[in-house]
């Protein structure tokens, strides 16, 4: 069960919480943790740099949305932080491509902002890429 669980690339914490939801006392969570540790099938960072890609990859979210995700997710805040600049610039992440890819075509202009928004992207990137939505004047 672990093993299925750790390829998902899930955080320790998450992987914790999955084994309390199917029935583990906390003695047999902490030791199939250490048991999957000993042998390297546990490794935080590099499932929270697996997270971060693809998250990056996938595209539409702001650099502090997908850090608060990550960290919601489970992750240390240092780990998340540095595993997601780590990917960023592995991978070019440019907020504006980002943001584009959270447009849908055929949507209404005012939805699409609220979106990115929503998404974590500063409204000055959200007036420039809609210009003319209602309510995104200078300042607004």
């Amino acid at each position: 069960m672990l093993r299925t669980l750790a390829r998902r690339d899930l955080s320790i914490a998450a992987l914790r919480e999955a084994l309390r939801r199917a029935g583990l006392s906390e003695g047999e969570i902490e030791a199939e943790l250490e048991a999957a540790a000993r042998l390297g099938a546990l490794d935080e960072r590099r499932s929270a740099r697996a997270r971060a890609r693809t998250l990056v990859i996938r595209g539409g979210w702001s650099q502090e949305s997908m850090h608060a995700r990550l960290v919601q997710e489970g992750y240390p805040t240092a780990l998340a932080e540095e595993a997601l600049a780590e990917v960023i610039q592995e991978e070019g992440w440019d907020p504006r491509r980002a943001a584009r890819r959270a447009i849908l075509r055929g949507e209404p202009r005012s939805r699409s902002a609220r979106r990115l928004l929503s998404r974590g992207f500063a409204p000055s990137l959200v007036r420039d890429l809609l210009p003319g939505v209602e309510g995104m004047d200078e300042g607004g």
